[in-house]
């Protein structure tokens, strides 16, 4: 079988190509959109929540900031603590000692620190947390070095970072109004920069960013790696919380879904790479017996047998192709009948012409010569030389019938009469056969036929019947409607045929009979097609035959 196409223009292929594309693309171009969106969306909703956690630090230390100035403004204003001016703190009056020692025992503050104005110490009252003191009487040269803002009415310097791994503070000061003092809160350093602790996201690393320009990681100790990329809002001046990225590359929430996601896009257009292709396998498998088909009615094979199964486009051209291979054949069978019909009209008439003339004369001859023979012998020789001569005949007459039959005059036949006039014919005939011969079905069928001819033909067939039915055997006549159609069956209980003899059994001279002509079943399809019927023969070798006779029902009998 050659190939359905050239190579390189297979239509399944151009359209497995195509339909490809066109589920491909749109697929591929759906998800890099959505993996773009979802990317920026995931992005945006990152920076919202830095941006989020950065303003809730800042709060956090805000409050912080703000609490301790409270704190320090509620001690300022107790009215005793005038008296610490010149007043050693074991001196003190035992409610301020207790307020202050309530005060220094904060976990927040180191202690309690009083400055005149050139910035000495001159008390101190350290609390549970306390730390050496680092500021003495020369305190002013080292305040000095210290960065110092203002902050809701208090002042805020530092902070201080040993440099010997020591915690580092600063301090929250205020004067005491009406005193050349001023009191000052000694915070712990690490506890504003804990507040930084719940600012971790990911790949950011929170700093508190204070004056001077140094950096402070959460646990207090200084950080001496390159400046944050994103700040918060000022606490207060120079004291700000930042996020520094110790990561070039952001993880992004949600990255897994987004692999699955992406890996179950890829998985769906592997699925439908693999079932186009195997879409187009299957199309070109239903396509070569089309293919083959066609090629083999143009080598004029017409005996097709395409597998139709389904209801789609394929089956129905498989359908459509086994029907016009079917009328092929019937067009092509008809035509080589007319031509061997036409053959047989010439052949016939020149037999009329120039043999049943002669013939005559010879039988006329014969049974004259017959009459006046006295010897039996010779008298039986010349009835068998005119029973040949009658034979003869018989074949002439039987060509010319199939060769010119003349056309059928259409009536209203009643099934009932063409039956009795049957069984009136062939019952005596049955009897001496020894073959029973039964009527069955619906006699009272109407049928639109050529009387005559529909009685010829069912006369061949009963006669072939009890030809081939031993004694003892049945013929069945049986008629009964069909869609649209009257059908008369004759069945017997003969020897039945090889299909290959029921396939040629009508054909012309075709014969298994000896002395038969073969024109017996041949003439009675013919008759029956010119009225609008078909012959159909089934049997089965030593089970007898069965041949249905189709014939159009008189139209008040059409449902």
């Amino acid at each position: 079988m050659r190939e359905l196409s050239p190579r390189g223009a297979s239509l399944s292929a151009r359209y497995l190509v195509v339909s490809l594309l066109a589920a491909i693309v749109p697929l591929a171009a759906a998800v890099t959109l959505y993996d773009r969106y979802a990317a920026d969306l995931v992005l945006r909703l990152a920076d919202q929540r830095v941006e989020s956690t950065l303003a809730a630090t800042a709060s956090k230390l805000g409050d912080f900031l703000r609490n301790k100035a409270y704190q320090l403004d509620g001690l300022a204003d107790f009215p005793p603590l005038a008296q610490i001016a010149g007043t050693q703190v074991g001196d003190l009056d035992t409610r301020l000692l207790t307020r202050l020692q309530v005060e220094a025992d904060s976990p927040d503050v180191y202690g309690i620190l009083f400055f005149d104005r050139a910035d000495r110490v001159i008390a101190a009252l350290h609390g549970q947390s306390a730390i050496e003191p680092e500021l003495r009487d020369e305190a002013g040269p080292a305040l000095a070095a210290l960065p110092r803002v203002d902050f809701q009415g208090v002042e805020l310097i530092g902070p201080m970072l040993p440099p010997d791994g020591r915690p580092g503070w600063f301090l929250i000061r205020r004067a005491i109004a009406g005193q050349a003092i001023s009191v000052a809160l000694q915070v712990r350093l690490a506890s504003l920069s804990e507040l930084l602790s719940g600012a971790s996201l990911d790949v950011y690393r929170p700093l508190l960013h204070t004056p001077g320009g140094r950096l402070i990681e959460p646990v207090g100790t200084q950080w001496r790696g390159d400046l944050p990329l994103v700040r918060a809002p000022e606490t207060a001046p120079g004291w700000y919380a930042a996020l520094y990225r110790v990561s070039p590359q952001l993880p992004l929430p949600g990255t897994p879904a987004r692999y699955v996601f992406i890996a179950a896009a890829a998985l769906c257009g592997v699925l439908i790479v693999l079932i186009f292709v195997y879409l187009g396998v299957h199309m070109r498998r239903r396509l070569k017996p089309l293919v083959a088909a066609a090629e083999a009615v143009g080598r004029g094979e017409f005996a097709l047998d395409i597998p139709a199964g389904g209801e789609d486009e394929i089956a129905m051209l498989a359908r459509a192709l086994n029907r016009m291979s079917a009328q092929l054949r019937a067009l092509i069978r008809t035509r080589v009948e007319s031509e061997k019909r036409a053959v047989l009209g010439e052949f016939a008439a020149s037999v009329a012409h120039e043999v049943r003339n002669p013939l005559a004369t010879i039988k006329t001859c014969v049974q004259a010569l017959g009459s006046r023979e006295e010897d039996p012998a010779r008298r039986e020789m010349m009835q068998l030389v005119t029973e040949e001569i009658e034979r003869i005949n018989a074949v002439i007459e039987g060509l010319l019938g199939f060769a010119r039959p003349h056309d059928p005059e259409r009536t209203e036949v009643s099934a009932r009469e063409l039956l009795r006039r049957l069984a009136a014919l062939v019952g005596p005939m049955a009897e001496e056969a020894h073959v029973a011969l039964s009527v069955l079905g619906e006699p009272d069928l109407r049928l639109w036929v050529d009387a005559g001819q529909t009685q010829q033909i069912l006369m061949n067939l009963v006669l072939n019947a009890l030809q081939a039915t031993p004694e003892g055997g049945t013929i069945t006549l049986r008629a009964w409607r069909e869609a649209g159609f009257a059908c008369l069956t004759v069945s017997d209980t003969g020897h039945g045929m090889s299909d290959e003899v029921a396939h040629k059994v009508m054909e012309p001279f075709f014969t298994t009979k000896p002395g038969g002509t073969g024109l017996g079943l041949a003439v009675s399809r013919q008759l029956a097609e010119m009225n609008g019927g078909s012959i159909e023969i089934a049997s089965l070798p030593a089970s007898g035959t069965t041949v249905t006779l189709r014939l159009p029902l008189a139209r008040e009998e059409t449902p």
